[in-house]
């Protein structure tokens, strides 16, 4: 008889809520500073606005940068552009080959990108990917990240643990360079098929351990069945999760989400505004 997956992952669940109670209740001795890299492009401007503005809502005690790899053969606008930094101040916006995460190709571009936000960053700094399709609705994971001492912290919950799912994962920067440095010694073409890699999530954590980085595999990252199972955002999906990641055709549904669920009348009608810039 096969067990439904909640209840087949009930153990790790109980011992991962343990974990992160404890570890969100240590000190940190010196606060690092997120630099979070978004892969986007002008059709998607709509999505990366709205998990940029989610972060404006509930990080604002949170040391963080953005970095916005601009697909070039799609690239965000002027205008688009200017938008993102009334947004967020200091924002960078840097022009980047196509890095969706397939093919080694795309993988080494996201590999050069992760390289250049470790530029400069303090080791114990995190580096962090966020796909345009994902909107925060708590900081828990950002005060996780920030005391766990592990150099790759994911969520594993939807792919039975396997790997961190890509969507939303957290480097600290010396991993990142141990890594960067592993692969220049290496042919990444030959590397990811005698693995049987092809897709960007699998590959960094394939790369973490390779370079025998400790992985922290939690629960933060909810996804669209698991929204519509209860029905919004509630008091305990709140609790156990801190963002939404529309992996989805239609995001569309996205938007109407937000609106939803983290703004009032008068937040909805800037923010729908904001959102017909091109």
């Amino acid at each position: 008889m096969h067990m439904p997956t909640r209840l087949s992952q009930l153990p790790r669940f109980l011992q991962q809520t343990a974990q992160r109670t404890v570890i969100v209740r240590r000190k940190v001795a010196s606060r690092p500073t997120f630099r979070l890299c978004y892969f986007s492009c002008q059709s998607y401007f709509r999505y990366l606005y709205c998990s940029l503005h989610s972060l404006t809502l509930v990080a604002r005690d949170i040391r963080f940068e953005v970095i916005v790899f601009s697909d070039t053969e799609q690239p965000l606008s002027t205008a688009q552009i200017d938008v993102l930094g009334e947004l967020i101040p200091g924002i960078r916006v840097i022009p980047w080959p196509k890095s969706m995460g397939w093919g080694a190709s795309q993988i080494g571009w996201i590999w050069k990108a992760y390289a250049l936000a470790a530029e400069g960053a303090a080791d114990d700094d995190v580096i962090a990917r966020v796909d345009s399709d994902v909107y925060f609705f708590n900081d828990r994971i950002f005060r996780a990240v920030e005391r766990s001492s592990a150099g790759l912290i994911g969520d594993g919950h939807f792919v039975g643990f396997k790997y961190c799912q890509g969507g939303c994962y957290f480097f600290r920067a010396r991993a990142i360079r141990e890594i960067v440095a592993f692969l220049v010694q290496r042919s990444l073409p030959d590397e990811l098929d005698a693995a049987g890699i092809n897709v960007e999530d699998i590959a960094a954590d394939h790369f973490a351990k390779a370079n025998g980085q400790r992985i922290w595999m939690t629960w933060f990252m909810m996804f669209p069945d698991e929204l519509r199972n209860a029905g919004g955002l509630n008091r305990w999906q709140r609790w156990k999760f801190s963002c939404l990641h529309f992996v989805m055709k239609n995001k569309a549904a996205m938007i109407e989400s937000y609106q939803q669920e983290m703004l009032d009348r008068d937040g909805r009608l800037s923010f729908l505004k904001a959102l017909e810039i091109e």
